[in-house]
């Protein structure tokens, strides 16, 4: 089978890729917009232009399935823009899914955003509960959603959808403003501060990359006729204020923690229904929070000393 990653050399996208790569019977190609990667040689990468057509259909030609990972906006600077969410995101997803829909591509599996796409939420949200996005990233997530659906009846281009949680874990770029476990623990290691937007009461849940990327690769493990969508999500829902608490079990330095005014950008509420994707892959174990924190964390600390 062969296999694609858009996005591969993002934080999420390196994590899968190599998942992918150990499967029995799996070619990875890996396509970004920059020119090297730093995967090793058996992993064809490609740097990619998602609006040249012309390239999409040559180099998408043999490809069984796609995974799109691929954003150039995050949830504050869709806020303050709302138009380049539209011409960033939703037109060259639409102009690239448009022309593998029409060659020998069966799925295309798309990371969607839970903390987004359903708005603020009182109670456990499950794949078909309400949605209500309020930010323009959650409302461009869920357009794409049901574009695949329209891609689907058109072409008969099958799909997985995943609706992430928060992720943490090892390789993050937190200077994009996202990772909240990975900002904490950056800002711990190298000033002995933190900031908390609002009063640390925000509820998320927290998933370890890895076990992100093992829970992604079942599109290639699972039945490729069959398209799904999965709220991609731990057991962990937890406030930021119990996260700072973890976070003080597991590292040696002191540090402040500075509160100062919540942002109109951020969900105060998101909790995930994860039982259908458990479901769909029983066996799976996911990483204890703590134990992902203190792996994280080592990580970091680590890659700091060697910086200095």
């Amino acid at each position: 089978m062969n296999v694609a990653v858009i996005g591969a050399n993002g934080f999420i996208g390196r994590h899968l890729v190599m998942r992918l790569a150990a499967l029995p019977g799996v070619k990875v190609f890996a396509f970004d917009i920059s020119d090297n990667t730093t995967f090793d040689k058996n992993i064809v990468y490609k740097k990619n232009d998602l609006t040249n057509v012309k390239q999409i259909a040559s180099d998408f030609a043999d490809i069984d399935i796609v995974y799109f990972l691929a954003s150039a906006t995050i949830p504050v600077t869709s806020w303050e823009n709302p138009l380049m969410d539209i011409e960033k995101n939703l037109i060259p997803f639409i102009n690239f899914a448009d022309t593998v829909a029409k060659l020998k591509v069966k799925k295309i599996a798309f990371l969607s955003s839970a903390g987004t796409i359903y708005g603020t939420t009182k109670q456990k949200v499950s794949e078909t509960s309400d949605k209500n996005p309020f930010s323009p990233y959650g409302i461009i997530k869920l357009s794409i959603e049901n574009f695949l659906l329209y891609f689907k009846t058109r072409y008969n281009i099958n799909f997985d959808v995943y609706r992430v949680s928060n992720v943490y874990g090892e390789g993050q770029n937190t200077s994009k403003g996202l990772g909240l476990i990975n900002t904490l623990l950056e800002k711990i290691i190298t000033e002995g501060k933190i900031t908390v937007y609002g009063n640390g009461e925000t509820l998320r849940n927290y998933i370890y990359v890895k076990d992100v990327a093992g829970l992604l690769s079942q599109s290639v493990t699972s039945d490729i006729s069959v398209s799904s969508t999965f709220n991609i999500s731990s057991d962990d829902s937890l406030t930021i204020n119990q996260i700072v608490d973890i976070i003080k079990n597991t590292v040696t330095e002191k540090f402040e923690v500075v509160k100062t005014e919540s942002r109109l950008s951020d969900n105060s509420a998101i909790d995930l229904d994860n039982s259908k994707i458990k479901k769909a892959i029983p066996y799976f174990k996911f990483t204890p929070i703590a134990k992902g924190i203190t792996e994280t964390y080592s990580y970091i600390k680590a890659n700091s000393q060697k910086q200095n």
